[in-house]
């Protein structure tokens, strides 16, 4: 079920970052899109929740505020990356994919620094368990990369492997901080903080970009906050390693749907790992 609520999650940030790339005046689109998803995610919050006090401790959490620098750079890393890679989504979330392999080892050491109260953690024997777990999704991934990289098919190597350390510990604080706090809460603040920093961007220098917006548009932008309600779903029900390797396994799945291009190869990798995650999770539940 997990990965079900992953995939669409995944299938509607593809396809709304595609749709919204296309417009002249992307980031006042984006302020929108994003103000329209704060005042959703808070009216759910309040609709099924109820306003409780305690429930805004998070903004006493340092951990939030690194969330929210994480966030802003994550979204503007992927639309420069769709950019400079010719809007090739299927190119950018393959090597985004390579996050799974980093995250077991990441998530080992950072679980013993940072710390989340109610958050869902593999229980590693050893460092050892999560080096193997790393570095047999890295033999994998490592097959596709090494023919892209050679073929100089990838575009500004330097700004994807921003994007790929960005995502990765975007990722860990994301899921840690929704199976702490409430998420729905939590994202109606950081999407103002993003409203407020596209907003700046939008009217930035000599073009300014023109405040103009469809209907047709208004309406796609009210399914941002679906997509952050599937992403907590899946969190509330598995450890940050697995909710990486579902997302972007779905990630590329999603992008092959909408780019209109199954890769064979690709495809036979992306069902290798999903089999050895799948292994791994009965093995440690």
């Amino acid at each position: 079920m997990s990965f079900i609520y992953m995939f669409f999650h995944a299938f509607l940030e593809n396809f709304i970052y595609k749709r919204i790339n296309t417009k002249d005046n992307k980031n006042f689109q984006s302020s929108i899109m994003f103000l329209i998803s704060s005042v959703t995610l808070f009216l759910i919050y309040l609709t099924f929740f109820g306003f409780k006090n305690e429930d805004f401790l998070f903004l006493k959490d340092y951990k939030f505020y690194i969330l929210c620098f994480l966030e802003i750079g994550v979204f503007y890393l992927y639309r420069e990356n769709y950019n400079q890679n010719k809007n090739n989504y299927t190119m950018v979330n393959m090597f985004v994919f390579s996050t799974i392999y980093l995250m077991p080892i990441m998530a080992y050491f950072y679980n013993q620094i940072f710390s989340f109260d109610s958050s869902l953690d593999i229980k590693y024997e050893s460092f050892i368990e999560a080096f193997i777990f790393s570095f047999t999704l890295f033999i994998l991934t490592s097959i596709y990369y090494i023919s892209k990289i050679k073929n100089k098919e990838v575009k500004n190597l330097k700004l994807l492997i921003l994007l790929l350390f960005v995502l990765l510990n975007t990722m860990y604080f994301a899921v840690k901080t929704v199976q702490t706090y409430n998420g729905f809460l939590i994202y109606s603040f950081i999407q103002v903080v993003i409203t407020i920093n596209f907003f700046i961007l939008s009217q930035k220098g000599k073009n300014k970009e023109q405040k103009t917006i469809t209907l047709k548009d208004i309406v796609f932008y009210f399914l941002w906050p679906i997509y952050f309600s599937l992403f907590f779903l899946a969190a509330a029900l598995m450890s940050v390693e697995f909710v990486t390797i579902s997302k972007r396994i779905s990630q590329i799945i999603s992008a092959m749907i909408l780019d209109k291009k199954v890769i064979k190869k690709d495809f036979i990798l992306i069902g290798f790992i999903f089999i050895i995650t799948i292994c791994f999770y009965f093995y440690k539940s």
